[in-house]
């Protein structure tokens, strides 16, 4: 069975159609994401140089394991960033969360800034709102795309 279909192939390359796992829509990550993480260590390094340089290695020791937490907590909401679409929902995952919703649950979906704290590292975002009281959002790579194809599985939502 191919879910190939002419709708779907005029979708660029970035997001993928795979049989066994859904489409994918790779996460937008924009540039001042990246700028927290190098600045992140340009404020560490020179104080961990320092400190080790001061013979004060534990201190050194401490600042080593925040930088690698906080680069690594970083570095997996870059690779780890997408949203995948299945069947009967879809799927953000987002460094280590995992959010399913059900597309029977979406009641609205609409373009966005809004820069509260969200499961995305860019402003140009997308609100979804699901259930009751359920709003997340997301920024993905190609947003008209991904809105066009969540407006074709939630026929109902706004």
């Amino acid at each position: 069975m191919s879910y190939y279909n002419a709708e779907t192939m005029s979708l660029t390359a970035k997001s993928k159609l795979y049989e066994h796992q859904g489409m994918i829509f790779k996460g937008k990550v924009d540039w001042w994401f990246y700028g927290i993480m190098i600045l992140i260590a340009v404020i560490l390094v020179p104080i961990i140089v320092t400190a080790f340089m001061d013979g004060m290695t534990g201190a050194a020791v401490v600042d080593l394991l925040v930088l690698g937490v906080v680069e690594g907590f970083c570095g997996l909401i870059v690779g780890r960033n997408y949203v995948r679409m299945e069947s009967g929902g879809l799927t953000i995952v987002f460094g280590l969360i995992q959010l399913p919703i059900r597309y029977s649950e979406v009641t609205a979906i609409s373009e966005t800034h809004n820069m509260l704290s969200s499961l995305a590292a860019s402003i140009d975002r997308i609100e979804i709102r699901y259930g009751k009281n359920g709003c997340v959002m997301i920024a993905v790579v190609e947003k008209q795309a991904f809105i066009a194809e969540m407006k074709k599985r939630c026929p109902d939502c706004q």
